[in-house]
């Protein structure tokens, strides 16, 4: 029988340096990661009935966000596909979607600790135009510029002016425009939204 070779304390401190360094590295690289990623961590949720609330999945998606399709289960898409990114880094959360849908992902996210501080009511119901009524605490500005500038491809210019929105604000501002009418078939009113997470 041969006896294993004898070992100096050099040779633990270097064994043991490499299997801290082990466990280490993959946190390290998943905050690497992070740190160097332009856009923070984003869901958007989709509902695939929309054409509307799927150009603007798609805008975002460019960007670099990830989609999730709303279920008919709201409550499923939240347990599912979405609190399951909470411990990753999860910050924001957006969509184009019914205010009923909102609601229910509202209810469902406060418990996390997100709070929605961008929403957007969409509205051609009674116009010859869409009306746009902004509010939140992010800067509303580029927001409704993308609007009034992109006309009937507002939905798509939406989606990418929000995910670039600049935080920060103390106070909810309000802003109210009419746009031209978009094209669609879908339900006349749609809310646009962004909730976010403490970083």
């Amino acid at each position: 029988m041969t006896q294993a070779p004898a070992m100096d304390r050099r040779d633990v401190l270097k064994l043991g340096g490499a299997a801290a360094l082990a466990l280490l590295v993959p946190d390290a690289v998943t905050v690497a990661a992070r740190a160097s990623s332009p856009t923070p961590p984003t869901i958007i949720v989709a509902d695939p009935r929309y054409r509307e609330s799927l150009v603007f999945a798609a805008s975002l998606k460019q960007q670099g966000a990830n989609v999730v399709t709303l279920a008919s289960d709201r409550a499923g898409t939240w347990f599912g596909a979405i609190a399951p990114q909470l411990p990753r880094g999860l910050h924001r959360l957006a969509g184009l979607t019914l205010e009923s849908d909102l609601f229910i992902l509202e209810r469902l996210a406060e418990s996390s600790g997100a709070w929605t501080c961008y929403s957007g009511q969409h509205d051609w119901r009674c116009h010859k135009a869409v009306g746009h009524t902004l509010s939140g605490t992010v800067d509303l500005d580029p927001i409704a510029a993308a609007l009034v500038n992109a006309k009937e491809e507002w939905v798509g210019a939406l989606g990418e002016a929000l995910l670039a929105a600049k935080y920060g604000r103390r106070e909810e501002l309000r802003l109210q425009l009419e746009c031209a009418l978009p094209s669609g078939q879908g339900p006349r009113s749609f809310v646009s939204w962004l909730m976010r997470w403490a970083v």
